[in-house]
């Protein structure tokens, strides 16, 4: 290597110079002018005694401008005058490689230089910087020195500080150093940095994280003011509103129906608050009383929530019912059999068609369920063995069946109590010893149709009252005015209707009784 003057420096012929734009040189000539250049060109000798730039123009050319620079403007580099002369002469000699060996391999060489140079990754230039920081160097002397703005290198200090999640981003190419450095304001916080990061938008990331931080930063206040103000201070219940025991007091009332009032019950024993911030609204308190029932209050809107008591309510009824099942499953064995010696021949059937009549003309849509009940295999033979006797067999059956699966049922939609009834009331009639279960479960089910019967003859009775009001109402309606009672057209008075002895519109007097022969009235002629 030796030191060649600028102005023995030669470009390459424009014909066999790759690069069309050098482009701006500005921050490179700032890097060289505090410290030098530090890569030297690549020559060519020539025969007059200059050298052929192969690689490098744009570095002498930087070279020229951080001549000019510190000429221009000593006081920017801290020199003086002098100084700055000096230095400058000292830029004009510049280091150079001289490579006689690549005369002729022009195009190789810059094709070398700067299509196979490596530019350093984000993250390697960040720990530079910050190197250079931990070193003591100022931002902007380590600006001028590398030519990388003074924002980037700020950046590069502020990543220094970030979670080992961010540097791991950084390093792997996911962030690049100016958006790693746009996490610097949650520095102190590992999962809020963790969560910006799984988001696909970063920009949106950081919005929502920091609307997240100023709702919790809001709940904290709220939480320090309602404790000052004594209120007793809870997390949220859990499933609240829906089927939590605890109730907003707004949708609480007290012993005369009166909602309830913060002001009244916030700082009453059994109530407390707890601040509601899980939606993007602001941060509220919501006051609770944390158990209603206990406290008088009644809930003036349905909720999901059981009391203890009607959970244990809803649990003996259910083992009541399951009792209940188990006993009428013992009893349906029983009455199977005795169905089996009613119905279970044909001869059997035959003397029994009047309850297939029966039971269609009153309940036919009861037959449908006939094979559901368990004897229906047994008792409804296939349709290829049938013959007329069979024919009649399973009808009488499949009615039969069909109403004793529905005396089973004591609840649902389109329950016929009636029915019921009446089927139990005729096994009895037809020699069935009715067991202690299916005694119970009939008088459950005369219950529910006495009750039946007394909601269907209320509504009878209301409507009929409400029909009776209406035809009041209209019959008032049709009363005639005295001004109705006039004839509008009385020239042979055949539509007059007035009341007796009434002055028509004509002037005429009538009369609305009849003579001794039945005729209509007279009508008096008017006055002159």
């Amino acid at each position: 290597m030796q030191t060649v003057h600028i102005d023995q420096l030669v470009d390459l012929d424009a014909d066999r110079d790759l690069r069309e734009d050098r482009g701006d040189v500005a921050a490179l000539a700032e890097s060289i002018a505090e410290l030098g250049l530090l890569e030297p060109l690549t020559v060519i000798p020539r025969e007059d005694g200059r050298f052929t730039i192969y690689a490098g123009h744009r570095r002498r050319d930087a070279v020229r401008r951080a001549a000019e620079l510190l000429v221009a403007d000593p006081d920017h580099y801290d020199l003086s005058a002098e100084q700055a002369a000096a230095r400058a002469e000292q830029l004009h000699h510049v280091p150079c490689y001289e490579r006689p060996d690549l005369a002729g391999r022009d195009v190789l060489t810059q094709i070398a230089e700067n299509g196979e140079r490596l530019s350093l990754t984000d993250a390697e230039r960040a720990r530079g910087l910050q190197l250079a920081l931990v070193d003591g160097l100022d931002a902007r002397a380590i600006a001028r020195a590398t030519g990388i703005k003074l924002a980037t290198v700020r950046a590069a200090d502020k990543v220094a500080a970030l979670p080992e999640a961010a540097q791991k981003a950084l390093a792997t190419g996911q962030l690049g150093l100016d958006e790693a450095a746009s996490l610097d304001e949650f520095a102190d916080d590992a999962n809020a940095v963790e969560r910006i990061l799984r988001g696909s938008h970063l920009g949106y990331a950081l919005a929502e994280e920091r609307h997240k931080r100023d709702r919790k930063a809001k709940a904290a206040q709220l939480r320090e003011q309602l404790t000052a103000d004594g209120y007793v201070l809870v997390s949220k219940p859990k499933d609240f509103p829906w089927s939590s025991r605890e109730a907003e007091l707004g949708d609480l009332a007290d012993a005369e129906g009166n909602p309830l009032t913060v002001a009244e019950y916030g700082l009453a024993e059994g109530h407390a608050v707890f601040i509601d911030s899980a939606s993007y609204a602001e941060p509220r308190p919501v006051h609770i009383c944390r158990a209603p029932e206990a406290h008088g209050h009644t809930r003036l809107r349905p909720t999901g929530y059981v009391s203890p008591d009607e959970i244990a309510r809803r649990e003996a009824e259910e083992a009541a019912r399951r009792e209940h099942a188990e006993k009428m499953s013992a009893a349906r064995d029983v009455r199977a059999k005795f169905l089996r010696r009613l119905i279970g021949s044909q001869k059997a059937a035959a003397k029994h068609t009047d309850l297939l009549l029966t039971i269609a003309a009153r309940w036919p849509d009861l037959i449908d369920a006939g094979h559901r009940h368990p004897l229906a295999e047994q008792l409804c033979p296939q349709p290829e063995q049938w013959t007329p006797a069979r024919i009649q067999q399973c009808a009488v059956a499949t009615a039969v069946l069909g109403i004793d699966d529905h005396a089973e049922r004591l609840r649902g939609w389109n329950v016929k109590h009636e029915a019921a009834l009446w089927w139990w009331d005729q096994l009895t009639t037809l020699g069935y010893d009715i067991t202690p279960a299916e005694v119970e479960h009939r008088a459950a089910t005369q219950a529910a149709y006495t009750a039946e019967q007394a909601a269907r003859a209320a509504e009878q009775a209301a409507r009929a009252a409400a029909e009776a009001e209406d035809e009041e109402d209209e019959d008032q309606e049709d009363e005639p005015g005295a001004d109705e009672q006039d004839c509008e057209d009385c020239e042979d008075c055949e539509d007059c209707h007035a009341a007796p002895t009434q002055t028509t519109a004509a002037g005429c007097q009538w009369t609305a009784d009849t003579d001794e022969t039945g005729q209509d009235g007279e009508h008096d002629a008017p006055a002159a």
